[in-house]
């Protein structure tokens, strides 16, 4: 399909637009309607509208779930452009007049630790935007998913979608106290490959652990007991005994500041990682977007021991 032409847009309207564009978001008729406060039988109009308007099928309904076609698919990346455009221009004249739908994905450990207790807060800020998080380790095609903002905790950025560099984050190397009292304390990083150690299988801290102190690099091969791709599972079963593991700052900071995990090797520097927020075009970022990044930054600017940063690409409007 073609982009719209002036014709096209002559025969549709932004509601007509923004119902497609929801549509395609939720993959639900009732719950666009739902979130844009008029009557499912006025989706499906303007749904028809804008086929009608583009001479294509761009969903098909069935009694479950909807299904965009191939030219909806096309469609709805021009469809969304759009849409981001006309909301940039809405909120210049209005600051918080953000409004709209908002699909995030972000790992386990940081929707847990860092995003959950703090999420109310932004929607508070923002209370005409709907949010859909999507807790996943993986990073999969965000404009197919139709992804708006990806949060990412990587050594480097994997990938080459524009990317925002929010912190660095520290690890942790920690256990807990009765796992300490039944196996002993390491004292050097040799020592590691005597205990029960914890990994995440997708992470590359699973084919070894790296630690440094000043100019020295020890790289230790320990035996792992437990695999998972969830980090708030592998910290619970840290916290339960079942071994040592590392942990990012952020996902362990008030079990250590209890006493439940306590820090191993502190004169050791473990890898840090950086905190990235991913997007999925690279001259396109809508006011939803914006915002949630702003609000990341500052969320993880209020942890300890993060450095901020700035230097992944400026935040600005279209």
């Amino acid at each position: 399909m073609s982009p719209l032409n002036k014709n096209t847009l002559n025969n549709i309207s932004i509601l007509s637009l923004r119902c497609f564009a929801t549509v395609v978001d939720t993959q639900s008729f009732s719950s666009s309607a739902r979130q844009l406060r008029i009557a499912p039988s006025s989706v499906t109009k303007h749904v028809q509208l804008v086929e009608r308007a583009v001479k294509a099928a761009l969903v098909h309904r069935t009694t479950r779930r909807v299904n965009v076609t191939e030219a909806g698919e096309r469609f709805y990346e021009h469809c969304r452009t759009i849409l981001s455009q006309i909301d940039s221009a809405a909120a210049i004249v209005e600051t918080n007049g953000i409004s709209g739908h908002l699909r995030i994905m972000a790992p386990p450990s940081f929707a847990a630790a860092a995003l959950g207790p703090r999420l109310p807060d932004f929607m508070k800020n923002y209370p005409a935007l709907s949010v859909d998080v999507i807790v996943s380790s993986s990073t999969p095609d965000l404009i197919r998913n139709r992804i708006d903002v990806a949060i990412a905790l990587q050594k480097k950025p994997q990938s080459k979608l524009m990317h925002f560099r929010l912190a660095t984050c520290r690890l942790s190397l920690c256990a807990s106290p009765g796992y300490l009292a039944s196996r002993g304390t390491p004292r050097r990083p040799d020592d590691l490959v005597n205990h029960e150690c914890l990994a995440g299988r997708h992470s590359d801290l699973a084919e070894g652990w790296t630690l440094r102190r000043k100019n020295a690099r020890k790289v230790v091969n320990p035996r792992f007991k437990l695999l998972s791709d969830n980090g708030d599972l592998l910290r619970q079963a840290c916290l339960g005994g079942a071994g040592i593991g590392i942990f990012y700052d952020f996902h362990v900071h008030d079990d250590i500041r209890s006493g439940r995990l306590v820090p191993l090797l502190a004169d050791y520097d473990l890898n840090a990682r950086d905190i990235f927020a991913i997007i999925p075009h690279r001259k396109l970022i809508r006011p939803q977007a914006k915002v949630f990044i702003d609000f990341a930054r500052a969320l993880i600017g209020d942890f300890p021991h993060y450095g901020s940063a700035m230097d992944g690409g400026q935040l600005s409007s279209p």
